[in-house]
């Protein structure tokens, strides 16, 4: 599958949102206070408390939100948060997509929440039953650990109710340009108190089944791929409709226990099923006039040109299946123990998912490797697996004492383990007819057991990870003083082999068992001062990291061919070897941020405002080899720098008005050997 290097966003970003909804018209009579705007209260550090009062860049939506602004997935809202940007920088489409917030980009660099459960940040969770979305810009290294170096994205579901039945059901339908079917979604949501005050159960679903807008067209018959069809022909075409039509469904069940009145269990499941018939990506062909190498044919057809946004079709030699599916379960279970002095919280989670891709490789193959060796076309495809699963342990205790002190202190450990994130199970990418034409009918296999094999991997990976964290904040009047620390300690082990003909031929390239270590201390810094009780600044320096790892082994190849890796190892650093590039270290930054938040008119105007400037080192980058592989270094260091600005208001009772800006000005300042970026001047 085709891979993309982890890109560090150089542009700046203006995000603004307009939103005004009608509602009730509420009577004169109702007094000033029912004016105000609705309150959020998050747990961003932790603790609840209203969102004016946390002191850092953040963005949230409420349930009423959610609904008026008719969020259901993470595009709704995503497009809607400044300084966030996502994009997808890896293979296929299930795990492709990462998160940027303030410029700092690639993978893990973005953390994502379910309650308290981390996620990969790539998934989707369909947005139902929502309590609130919190994002929070800025390094989180403190509270929530490695991989939030850019910030955090967390998504709070409702609760059980003890008191009320209750149930809301929405469906609906659309249609949508090029397409040939309609759009179907549906959602329901029902809560039951199963024991008045004792025991509460919720139950959610939904079913979102949303029509291709791509074309596939292929040869209606192979046998003249070379002649009359490819390039793009008038004839000899065959066009499916419906590609990459997507059908996602899921839902959620929560049992809520109240053992005492200030004991609460709350059991829950939660899964979610996508399928995908095709990949909503449009073709780009790398030469122009001549895309996949193949010759002009004699009719003179048009050949096909350089990709156009607003080409829907991808062309392809046969009707080769592509797309696939993603599917993950996460089990878990909540404690929550509230006393006079503090609240105990306690959250065990076990994450599963599979996502299965096939991806078309007809044409790479035969234009890559074997039309120079006089083979035929044939259909030819590569299938790949990533199957984890993931345990999280967290428990900790939030003060709430009389005095100026309060803190939160903790513990949180992770076991991660599956094949992920390089996974390319046998089948993997086989050609037929690859053997014959490369060594001749009756040569033999060019990986012995593996007939016509152009490469496959499997690598098991396992990471360790305890944690303890904490703050401890002091007030002083108007002042308050926060400092924060986390010790981590990662632990990474992995090994595998891959094998075919890219890799060499021959034996499977084995890699033993092998393991890093870090560990280290997070800190963070933080000082605020209310002018008034609605009004304050802050000033803070917060540090961020991602953890180091071990990757695939690069291949040494076949030496003087295309797949010589060690000679394309030598051209981009000659005093790097191949066993350098199994293993990569942490990257870290910083983060320097002031800001204030007020509350204005009785609180019907919010105007919240940042300013940050980060410094970011050691910058985790995929180096691309001229052999077809790639690793990942520690090259390079960049700085970002720029602010956000968001207003809410509501003018009248029926309407809202909010306006979001955000600015970015992200650079490489310093480029490592074999980089693939440049020095931002």
């Amino acid at each position: 599958m085709k891979s993309n290097e982890n890109l560090l966003r150089v542009t700046g970003i203006l995000a603004g949102t307009l939103s005004c909804w009608g509602g009730q018209v509420w009577a004169a009579e109702e007094n000033a206070s029912s004016e105000a705007l609705s309150e959020v209260v998050v747990t961003a550090e932790k603790r609840s408390e209203s969102q004016q009062s946390v002191p850092l860049s953040m963005t949230t939506f409420g349930s009423a939100q959610l609904e008026e602004k008719s969020i259901n997935t993470f595009f709704d809202y995503a497009t809607k948060v400044p300084n966030l940007s996502f994009a997808s920088t890896g293979d296929g489409v299930g795990t492709a997509r990462t998160i940027a917030i303030r410029g700092i980009s690639g993978d893990n660099v973005t953390a994502m929440y379910i309650d308290e459960t981390p996620l990969p940040d790539s998934l989707d969770p369909r947005v139902l039953d929502i309590d609130h979305i919190e994002v929070l810009r800025g390094p989180q290294g403190d509270l929530y650990g490695a991989r939030s170096m850019g910030g955090t994205v967390r998504i709070i579901t409702k609760q059980p109710d003890f008191e009320n039945f209750s149930g809301t059901v929405h469906a609906a339908a659309s249609s949508t340009d090029h397409t040939v079917k309609g759009n179907y979604t549906g959602d329901a949501v029902v809560n039951i108190p199963v024991i008045k005050d004792t025991v509460a159960l919720r139950v959610s679903g939904f079913y979102d089944g949303e029509a291709g807008y791509f074309r596939r067209s292929y040869c209606t018959n192979p046998a003249t791929v070379a002649v009359t069809c490819f390039p793009l022909s008038t004839t000899g075409i065959t066009t499916v409709n419906n590609v990459a039509a997507i059908n996602t469904y899921g839902g959620a069940i929560s049992l809520a226990i109240k053992a005492t009145d200030s004991l609460t269990i709350t059991p829950r499941l939660m899964i979610q099923r996508a399928d995908y018939n095709g990949f909503p990506m449009a073709d780009y062909n790398t030469t122009p006039g001549n895309g996949y190498g193949f010759p002009v044919p004699a009719t003179g057809a048009p050949s096909p040109t350089e990709m156009e946004p607003s080409s829907l079709t991808q062309a392809r030699m046969f009707n080769t299946p592509e797309g696939g599916y993603d599917k993950w379960d996460l089990y878990s279970i909540g404690i929550h123990w509230t006393t006079d002095v503090g609240e105990l919280v306690s959250s065990t989670a076990y994450f599963d998912r599979r996502v299965d891709e096939t991806e078309n490789e007809s044409e790479f193959i035969w234009a890559g490797i074997t039309s120079g060796a006089g083979g035929a076309p044939s259909p030819s495809s590569i299938e790949e697996i990533k199957d984890y699963q993931r345990f999280v342990q967290e428990v900790r205790w939030a003060s709430s004492l009389a005095g100026p002190v309060q803190f939160v202190a903790g513990a949180f450990y992770s076991d991660f383990h599956g094949r992920v994130p390089y996974a390319a199970e046998y089948p993997g990418a086989v050609s037929p007819g690859l053997d014959a034409t490369l060594l001749g009918p009756g040569g033999g296999e060019l990986t012995p057991g593996y007939p016509d094999l152009i490469f496959k991997q499997n690598f098991n990976t396992d990471i360790q990870e305890p944690a303890l964290f904490g703050n401890a904040s002091y007030t002083w009047n108007a002042l308050k003083a926060t400092v924060g620390l986390r010790w981590y300690s990662v632990k990474t082990t992995s090994s595998g082999y891959e094998e075919g003909l890219v890799t060499g031929g021959g034996p499977a390239v084995v890699s033993p068992e092998s393991t890093s270590k870090e560990h280290g201390v997070n800190p963070k810094f933080e000082v605020d001062y209310h002018l008034t009780p609605d009004e304050m600044v802050y000033a803070l320096a917060s540090k961020g990291f991602r953890p180091g790892g071990l990757v695939p082994i690069v291949p040494a190849g076949a030496p003087g061919t295309s797949t010589d890796c060690v000679a394309s190892l030598k051209q981009t650093n000659p005093n790097i070897t191949i066993a350098d590039t199994r293993s990569y270290k942490s990257d870290s930054l910083w983060n320097y941020e002031v800001g204030t938040k007020n509350s204005w008119f009785d609180h019907r105007v919010t105007f919240d405002a940042a300013a940050f400037y980060i410094d970011w080192k050691n910058i985790q980058q995929e180096v691309f080899l001229s052999c077809g592989f790639q690793y990942t270094a520690n090259a390079g260091a960049a700085t970002s720098k720029g602010g956000e600005m968001e207003i809410r208001a509501r003018p009248l009772q029926p309407m809202e008005l909010s306006l979001g800006v955000g600015y970015q000005d992200a650079k490489i300042t310093q480029t490592g050997v074999g980089s693939p970026q440049a020095v931002d001047s």
